[in-house]
């Protein structure tokens, strides 16, 4: 008899291709069980899941991916957002002019906001600061697309690596400092295993190319 169990607090997990692929927020892991999608299909709302081997579901349990019990009170078991659109187009540009002054006194607020906020930060506190109480969800404007190619134009002259994670936790703090915002999308491949974000509003991908990302499976959504 399949086994109903709940994700842990700070877990989210999605199929791919069959695999079933975890995120552990807290420990900063990802765990991925080939052909497990089978083993322990999710519920629609991706925050439990029915594991039809008896071992499976031990394992899952030891490992502190799952509980038998869900757990209103934590802050991960909210609703799941809407579905994405799907990545159609790229605010990447073939070339951007040179920075201004006005774009240096951005690096300068953006390097110490990484200082603050991101550098020697646990992945758990990174993804809580990227967190955000919506009414309704991102919405594409010129004002918005004109903060994205500023950033693009001094981003590669910042003292910063160019790390996806880092990439767009600078921009979306960039965005909600100018009055916008943006998803953050986490997505995930199998075989090879791979792990990568960006940040999307409507069907427009910020910060990378709609052609890459599709090869992605969103496992965590901000």
């Amino acid at each position: 008899m399949a086994k109903r169990l709940f994700l842990a607090d700070q877990v989210h997990a999605v199929g791919v291709n069959g695999d079933l692929v975890f995120l552990d927020v807290e420990r900063d892991a990802y765990v991925c069980l080939p052909e497990g999608e089978h083993r322990a299909p999710l519920e629609p709302g991706r925050r439990a899941l029915y594991a039809t081997d008896p071992g499976m579901a031990q394992d899952l349990l030891e490992a502190g991916l799952v509980q038998a019990s869900s757990s209103p009170a934590n802050s991960y078991a909210t609703p799941q957002p809407r579905p994405l659109a799907t990545p159609a187009k790229s605010a990447l540009r073939d070339h951007y002019g040179v920075p201004t002054l006005r774009d240096g006194m951005q690096i300068a607020v953006a390097v110490a906001d990484m200082l603050a906020a991101y550098r020697g930060r646990p992945f758990k506190e990174i993804v809580d600061a990227g967190r955000a109480q919506r009414t309704r969800p991102p919405a594409v404007s010129e004002q918005l697309v004109e903060t994205v190619d500023a950033f693009h134009r001094w981003a590669p002259f910042a003292p910063t690596s160019a790390k996806c994670l880092l990439r767009a936790f600078m921009l979306l703090r960039l965005l909600r400092r100018q009055g916008h915002d943006a998803l953050w999308v986490f997505g995930v491949r199998t075989w090879p295993f791979h792990a990568h974000c960006w940040l999307q509003c409507e069907e427009l991908v910020l910060d990378d190319e709609p052609d890459r990302i599709r090869a992605f499976t969103p496992i965590m959504v901000l």
